[in-house]
């Protein structure tokens, strides 16, 4: 009688569709992702220790919160790409993932120590600029506020530089 775990590599991948199941759960990682592209993920495919049938798991199903906090940093990056960045990922191990939260949320000081020398450098970046933007808009006020009296009269600033 012919079994399963009797067949060769190939044998298991010519006969996929006569061990569906069997195929699913193989201790080889190919045959098993050879056997979901082929005959379709399930939700235990997102629990496989191979990262590559996890991630093709998620593509093909959808990602879900859960999958922001796999072992795989490339199913981490596109689960927040998918649902968006939140503010724990500034806090992930991959810089990827922190660059883009900052990205989404904004730089803080804190990002001008991270372990990441492109991170340090688009704090630098970021901060400098939001520091000039609202030195703008200081100023801005100051100007719009500033007036001036002519002949008995108070006009703003602004009215006369028209």
């Amino acid at each position: 009688m012919i079994t399963y775990n009797k067949l060769t590599t190939e044998q298991k991948l010519a006969c996929l569709s006569l061990f569906p199941e069997e195929a699913k759960k193989d201790e080889e990682w190919s045959i098993r992702l050879e056997a979901y592209q082929n005959l379709g993920y399930t939700e235990e495919a997102k629990k496989d220790t191979e990262w590559d049938i996890r991630r093709e798991a998620y593509r093909a199903l959808g990602y879900t919160e859960e999958a922001k906090n796999d072992e795989d940093k490339y199913i981490r990056i596109e689960a927040y790409r998918a649902f968006g960045y939140t503010e724990e990922a500034k806090n992930d191990e991959e810089w990827v993932i922190r660059r883009g939260a900052y990205r989404a949320f904004g730089y803080t000081e804190e990002a001008k120590n991270d372990t990441d020398i492109d991170i340090r450098k688009e704090a630098g970046l970021y901060l400098y600029i939001k520091n000039q933007l609202e030195q703008e808009t200081i100023e801005e006020k100051t100007t719009e506020e500033q007036t001036i009296q002519l002949n008995g009269k108070m006009y703003k600033l602004t009215e006369i530089i028209k």
